[in-house]
């Protein structure tokens, strides 16, 4: 594809405004822009790494919280809060470095929170950064439950699935920016 001078003329107008709308993307705003091919996307990624549970956490600057807007297989957590002082979750969003722990339970920085409120107990989890317009927004994560108490460790995640869900971090990044850039072009394609 060759690059078209009358629209390359706009380029760094139209990447600071898609930069700006990234910004301000609010968590249910967010929820509703990645769609089926999205929502699609991060069902078959959770099968793919035999994770209980995978979700798309984005910051919602007006709390200070990273907040879920995506949740497979369980809806219900959509809508769950993490202050970005606690946890793992909210490290990888700050530091913006992936995590694989596959011992949770034994790691001081996870916070109990979550498994506490639904009842379970996470034994392996995979969080990696989100980046929407260049900037990071939000983390996800898969992870992996002992839901009784005689039931045996699970398998854990290796460095492959964090690949896995980088690319699936990225693909969602772009297609939300996809997203930005056809909404603010006012096209539809």
């Amino acid at each position: 594809m060759q690059t078209s001078p009358d629209l390359a003329k706009h380029s760094a107008s139209i990447e600071s405004q898609i930069v700006g709308a990234a910004l301000e993307i609010t968590p249910v705003e967010f929820r509703q822009m990645i769609g089926d091919a999205g929502r699609e996307a991060l069902r078959s990624t959770m099968e793919c790494l035999n994770a209980d549970a995978l979700s798309v956490w984005v910051n919602d600057p007006a709390v200070n919280q990273l907040v879920v807007t995506h949740s497979e297989p369980d809806e219900e957590f959509v809508g769950w809060c993490q202050p970005l002082e606690e946890g793992l979750i909210s490290l990888v969003y700050v530091s913006e470095q992936p995590i694989c722990e596959n011992d949770v339970a034994q790691n001081t920085q996870h916070s109990k929170r979550t498994d506490d409120a639904m009842g379970q107990t996470t034994a392996a989890m995979l969080v990696v950064p989100l980046y929407l317009g260049g900037n990071p927004r939000g983390v996800i994560s898969c992870v992996q439950l002992i839901t009784a108490p005689d039931q045996p460790d699970p398998p854990g995640f290796t460095a492959r699935h964090i690949n896995r869900v980088r690319r699936l971090s990225t693909l969602i990044g772009r297609l939300t920016n996809y997203r930005l850039l056809t909404g603010l072009l006012d096209i539809e394609l």
